[in-house]
């Protein structure tokens, strides 16, 4: 699948991430987890990536946009405190320490562009 035609991606850089998780949550049926998990112990072979890019839309200033990909799975939150209904949060991506120096290069190369809004 193409990328809209009005989103213009000027720098983008893949990390690997140890994990990214979504809470879904709707209305009254029970909340869920769609997880990516490299040391998941439910699945095994999944493998998340964030794409990171320095994007431009139509005359919108500038903005960094962090997408995931990779294989994933879903499951009912089981190991929890609090009821997952009252979570503020909704969405974790755990970047491991040994892909800190590639996500540092990243912004150094968006600071170097000088940006204009």
């Amino acid at each position: 699948m193409k990328s809209p035609k009005y989103v213009r991606h000027l720098i983008c850089e893949t990390l690997h991430l140890d994990s990214a998780a979504f809470l879904y949550r709707n209305g009254f049926e029970e909340p869920l987890y769609c997880i990516s998990d490299r040391y998941s112990p439910v699945v095994e072979g999944e493998d998340p990536q964030a794409v990171i890019s320095l994007i431009k839309e139509g005359n919108r200033d500038y903005q960094i946009r962090l997408a995931v990909q990779g294989a994933y799975h879903v499951e009912k939150p089981s190991y929890y405190v609090k009821d997952p209904v009252e979570w503020r949060e909704w969405l974790w991506i755990c970047i491991p320490r040994c892909e800190f120096l590639k996500l540092a290069g990243f912004l150094v190369r968006v600071f170097k562009r000088r940006l204009k809004a």
